[in-house]
C-alpha cells in the first residue's frame, strides 16, 4: 500500500521505505492516528495494524529465531518469489505455493522477546491524560478484526512448521471458548490492574538493550491471528507447561511486532495544554497546607513528607544509594480514624503518577507473594507484589498488623521490604541462585507506633486537637482542593519538575554539615554515619522543595533546626 500516513503503514511497506518511515517516527507523537493499545479494545484493532503501547517490561524470554526472508515456490507455474518473514508470526503463503525451507536465498535471524504488561500501580488521572494523549486523531468507523479484502488471498502459515488450512481452521474451532477457562495467572501481574494488558513484544533491533521493570513506549505492528501460537486442547499439552506459558491465545495476549521501542523517560507526555508552573513558593505553600491538614496540624509532618516525595536516587556507591528517603508516620489514633490510612493513600493517588497500597499484615506476609520467582516448568519468572518500575510509590500500612510468627516465607518477605528500605534492591528468586535488581521505589510507612521494619526516619504526629474534632470537614475540604485541576496540575508538575533539578552543595556547606554532625553526636551518642547521609539528603530534598539548586546555609539551618524538632519528638515519645 503506497501511503506515507503512519496509521496506514502496513509490515511490507515499512520494510520497503524502512529509512524514510524510521525518520518519520520521531513525529509519530505529534502527527497521532495510532491507536493505544493501553487504551483501545482489541476488537477494535486489526491483525497486522500499527499500534503504540507504554508498559513495563515484566519477563524476557529467550531470542526466537524466524525466517527474515524465505523463498516461496507456486506449484501450478513452478515460479519462485522472495517474501519477508519481519514484522510478523506467519508466512504468507497460498493453498498452491510451498515453502522452500532448504533454499540457499532463505535467510534466518533471531528476535529478541520481551513481556509488557501495563504499568502497575498507574493511578487512575495518569491514564486518563496518557489516553488522551494518545488517542488517535482519525475519525474512521471502528475497524474489524477480520482480515482486509486486500490479504484475502494470502493465508497466513507458521514459519516454522507448514500447515494445512483444514488443520488451521480446527485450531480456529478448538479456539473458541477456551479464553474463559485460562488460569488468572496467565497475565502475571505483580498486583492487581484495572482494565491491564499484557504483550508478547518481538524486537528487532541488534543492538537494542533493555532490563527488567523498565518502562517503555512501543511503536509495532499487532498480531491478532487467531489460528497462529494459540494453546488448543490443555489434554495434548499436559506435560508441557512452557508451551502453554510462552503461546497464549491472541486474543487474550497480542505479539506486538516493534519497529521502534524506547525507554519511556516520563511517566506522562509532556502536555502543552498544562499552564506553566507558577511560583514554586506557592506551590509549595498549598502543597503545604493540604499536607497540614490531612496529617492533624502537623506543619512538620508536613515538610518531611514533601521531602519524602520528592526523593530520588542520585548516585550509589557500594550499598549506599543517596537519594533515599523512606519515611514513618506514626501516633495518630487508628481507634478514632481506622480509615486515615487510605484517606491519605487516597490523596497521594491524585498527586503521584503511580503508587501501590500494601496492607501489612501477618497473613500478607505468610502467604504474600513479594519477591518475582523462577518458574522453570513454565520458563517463565512469576512476577512479585514488589516487581514495580520506578518512581513508584510504595505506601505500607501497618495498623492492623498483630503480634504473630513469621512462617518462612513470611521472613523471606519481611527481608524483601527490609532490603528495598535500606539498599533499595530486590532480591527475585531463581531457585538456584539469587540476584538483586536494583530500584528506585519511595517508601512510606503508616504505623501507630515506630515500624517493625527497619525505616530510619520516624515522625511522630503532634495532632492539633481542634483539627483533629473537626476531621470529617477538613478531609471534606482536602476534596475541594483535588477536584481545582489547575491547582492540582501545578502541584504534579512541581514534584515533577523539580525531581529533575541538578543540586549542588559547595564546600564551605558541607564544611558547615560536618561541624553541626559533631555537636548532633555529643547530644546523642546513637546518631552514626547512617544519619550523616540521611541527614543530607533531607538538607537537599528541603532546598529542592522550594526549587533551589544549592545548598544555603539558611536553608541548611533551617533544616537542622527541623531534625533536631524530629529528634526531641522522639525523645519525647522514649519516656
Amino acid at each position: 500500500m503506497a501511503t506515507h500516513k503512519a496509521a496506514d503503514w502496513t509490515c511490507d511497506y515499512f520494510v520497503e521505505n524502512r529509512t524514510s518511515c524510521k525518520n518519520s517516527l520521531a513525529n509519530i507523537n505529534e502527527s497521532g492516528g495510532i491507536p493505544s493499545l493501553n487504551s483501545s479494545a482489541l476488537h477494535d484493532l486489526k491483525d497486522g495494524q500499527l499500534v503504540r503501547f507504554r508498559g513495563m517490561i515484566q519477563d524476557m524470554y529467550n531470542p526466537e529465531f524466524y525466517f527474515e526472508r524465505y523463498e516461496v515456490r507456486d506449484n501450478s507455474s513452478g515460479e519462485s518469489s522472495m517474501r519477508t518473514g519481519m514484522y510478523r508470526d506467519t508466512a504468507l503463503c497460498q493453498e498452491h505455493e510451498d515453502i522452500l525451507l532448504e533454499s540457499e536465498n532463505n535467510k534466518s535471524s533471531e528476535r529478541q522477546t520481551f513481556v509488557v504488561i501495563s504499568v502497575p500501580g498507574l493511578n487512575e488521572w495518569a491514564k486518563e491524560k496518557c489516553q488522551n494523549y494518545a488517542q488517535a486523531v482519525d475519525q474512521s468507523p471502528r475497524l474489524s478484526s477480520k482480515r482486509p479484502l486486500d490479504q484475502d488471498d494470502e493465508e497466513p502459515m507458521d514459519t516454522s512448521e507448514p500447515a494445512k488450512k483444514k488443520e488451521r481452521e480446527e485450531s480456529n474451532v478448538n479456539q473458541v471458548g477456551k479464553e474463559s477457562s485460562l488460569p488468572e495467572n496467565l497475565l502475571n501481574f505483580p498486583i492487581s490492574i484495572k482494565n491491564g494488558r499484557a504483550c508478547i513484544v518481538k524486537v528487532y533491533e541488534e543492538d537494542a538493550s533493555f532490563k527488567l521493570n523498565q518502562v517503555v513506549d512501543v511503536v509495532g505492528f499487532i498480531s491478532l491471528d487467531p489460528t497462529v501460537h494459540t494453546i488448543c486442547d490443555p489434554e495434548e499439552f499436559t506435560d508441557d507447561a512452557e508451551i502453554r506459558a510462552h503461546n497464549p491465545p491472541a486474543s487474550l495476549i497480542p505479539r506486538l511486532h516493534a519497529i521502534a521501542i524506547t525507554q519511556s523517560s516520563e511517566d506522562l507526555p509532556v502536555e502543552s495544554s498544562l499552564r506553566l508552573l507558577p511560583s514554586v513558593g506557592a506551590v509549595r505553600s498549598d502543597l503545604h497546607k493540604v499536607f497540614s491538614q490531612i496529617l492533624f496540624g502537623d506543619d512538620l509532618a508536613a515538610d518531611f513528607l514533601i521531602a519524602h516525595l520528592l526523593s530520588k536516587i542520585y548516585m550509589r556507591r557500594n550499598d549506599l544509594c543517596l537519594g533515599n528517603y523512606p519515611l514513618n508516620i506514626t501516633h495518630f489514633s487508628v481507634e478514632k480514624f481506622p480509615n486515615f490510612p487510605k484517606s491519605f493513600y487516597n490523596l497521594l493517588t491524585e498527586i503521584v503518577s503511580k503508587s501501590h497500597y500494601f496492607l501489612c499484615t501477618l497473613d500478607n506476609l505468610n502467604d504474600g507473594c513479594l519477591i518475582p520467582k523462577k518458574d522453570y516448568e513454565c520458563n517463565r519468572l512469576t512476577s512479585g507484589t514488589l516487581q514495580l518500575s520506578n518512581n513508584t510509590h510504595l505506601v505500607i500500612d501497618e495498623t492492623k498488623l498483630t503480634a504473630g510468627k513469621l512462617s518462612q516465607e513470611g521472613r523471606k518477605n519481611y527481608q524483601a521490604i527490609d532490603n528495598l528500605l535500606t539498599l533499595q534492591k530486590v532480591t527475585y528468586d531463581f531457585k538456584f541462585y539469587t540476584m538483586e535488581y536494583e530500584m528506585d521505589i519511595p517508601v512510606l510507612i503508616l504505623s501507630e507506633t515506630k515500624s517493625f521494619l527497619p525505616c530510619m526516619v520516624q515522625v511522630p504526629l503532634n495532632i492539633d486537637s481542634d483539627i483533629e474534632n473537626r476531621y470529617p470537614q477538613v478531609l471534606q475540604l482536602v476534596e475541594q482542593f483535588l477536584k481545582d485541576e489547575d491547582r492540582l496540575n501545578d502541584v504534579r508538575k512541581y514534584f515533577k519538575q523539580l525531581q529533575l533539578l541538578d543540586f549542588q552543595i559547595d564546600q564551605a556547606i558541607a564544611d558547615t554539615i560536618q561541624e553541626d554532625f559533631v555537636k548532633l553526636r555529643q547530644l546523642d551518642d546513637k546518631i552514626n554515619a547512617d544519619n550523616l547521609h540521611s541527614l543530607m539528603v533531607l538538607a537537599r530534598l528541603m532546598a529542592l522543595s522550594h526549587g533551589e539548586s544549592s545548598l544555603t546555609l539558611e536553608r541548611w539551618r533551617d533544616t537542622f533546626k527541623k531534625e533536631l524538632e524530629r529528634l526531641a519528638r522522639l525523645r519525647k515519645r522514649a519516656k
